[in-house]
């Protein structure tokens, strides 16, 4: 009988049933100075868990927002956390939530790679390396 990788991932998540994340990246600034915005995916596991914030080494300050539409007019707005449903998934995508980067390494290129470390009410953190993408560039289908 097998058993798929991401069966067990999404199943067990580390043996605790905690969420488990993917396809993390960062879309670089157009401007030097200004911030950049990461996204990543968020399996939920076995119980609801409230995404708290997201620490990323290249930054010196990151904030969780939501875009929202109002007619033709969009805006964000800094959150204090996103819900990860038990067994559901959370998409921080553009256009939707997401987490802006202040003050980000100048030294970040396309092509490379940052650790980001998802932190949870009650899960243990999550790091991942985080693709850095170019301004207006797309991360993982």
């Amino acid at each position: 009988m097998a058993v798929s990788l991401a069966a067990l991932l999404a199943g067990c998540g580390g043996g605790r049933g905690d969420p488990v994340a993917h396809d993390a990246w960062v879309r670089l600034p157009a401007v030097a100075g200004r911030p950049a915005a990461a996204y990543v995916s968020i399996d939920g596991g076995r119980e609801a868990v409230r995404l708290t914030s997201l620490r990323v080494a290249a930054a010196r300050r990151v904030e969780l927002h939501e875009t929202m539409k109002d007619g033709a007019v969009m805006s964000m707005r800094p959150v204090d956390g996103i819900d990860v449903p038990a067994g559901g998934t959370v998409a921080l995508a553009p256009g939707g939530a997401h987490a802006m980067l202040f003050d980000l390494d100048p030294a970040l290129k396309p092509g490379g790679t940052t650790k980001v470390t998802l932190m949870f009410d009650h899960a243990p953190p999550i790091e991942l390396d985080a693709a850095l993408v170019a301004p207006g560039g797309t991360g993982p289908e």
